[in-house]
């Protein structure tokens, strides 16, 4: 891994420290684990944003599926981990 320098506020550079610190790990590991966390949370607003402009028919199609699945998941079957044939 090539190693680069960025510039700071100190007071930012000191905060980030701190908390490596704290975690236990490398500052470079911290502020990976705070991208990867940003870049899920912008996944998870784009879905949202989809969710929420999906056409209220194809919702509709979709919660009642959902219903459908949710039925045959609390019909019993499988629950002793016994086959339906027993």
């Amino acid at each position: 891994m090539t190693a680069t320098t960025i510039k700071l506020d100190s007071a930012l550079r000191d905060r980030l420290n701190a908390e490596s610190r704290e975690r236990g790990v490398p500052v470079g590991s911290f502020v990976e684990e705070l991208l990867e966390a940003w870049l899920r949370e912008q996944r998870f607003a784009r879905l949202r944003d989809e969710m929420a402009r999906t056409d209220p028919t194809e919702r509709a199609a979709h919660a009642a599926e959902d219903a459908a699945w949710d039925a045959t998941a609390a019909d019993g079957l499988g629950d002793t981990g016994d086959d339906a044939r027993s």
